[in-house]
């Protein structure tokens, strides 16, 4: 089979060059995607939060917030302070977690939507309240969501 020559070889030239310019745009706004849900920008004194603020609770799942060690803290769902006695970790390392259940705070979390905060305060500080005192009250706020 042999080639022939272009009847318009200006418009061949001008397709090319338009495809060329197209494929190269493509490629370089496919560059900087990023896929999967925003980055949060949590504050440096959380190692880590459950759920994450993105992940799905189950109805009896574990609440709370694993802290830097120097930090200890308080959980409060829905407006709801959790009290001490009810949660679990070792405040020692800065782990404050909750799992409702019988004669707690909550029984087990409802279908939905939920508001949680963390409130965390230096380790040498006694309550919530001495720290807000001295301005060393920090919180973050994140949703959880029940299936």
């Amino acid at each position: 089979m042999a080639l022939t020559k272009p009847k318009h070889p200006a418009r061949v030239a001008i397709v090319a060059g338009a495809v060329l310019i197209i494929v190269n745009l493509a490629i370089w706004g496919g560059r900087d995607q990023v896929n999967g849900p925003a980055a949060t920008q949590r504050p440096v004194e959380i190692q880590q939060l459950f759920p994450n603020e993105s992940d799905e609770l189950l109805p009896q799942g574990v609440v709370g917030v694993d802290l830097r060690d120097q930090f200890t803290g308080q959980i409060t769902v829905d407006g709801q302070v959790i009290p001490a006695d009810e949660t679990t970790g070792d405040p020692n390392l800065g782990e404050v977690l909750f799992s409702p259940g019988p004669g707690k705070a909550f029984t087990k979390w409802t279908r939905g939507s939920h508001t949680a905060v963390v409130q965390w305060w230096p380790r040498t500080i006694p309550s919530p309240e001495e720290a807000r005192a001295k301005a060393q009250l920090r919180s973050y706020t994140w949703i959880l969501h029940v299936g």
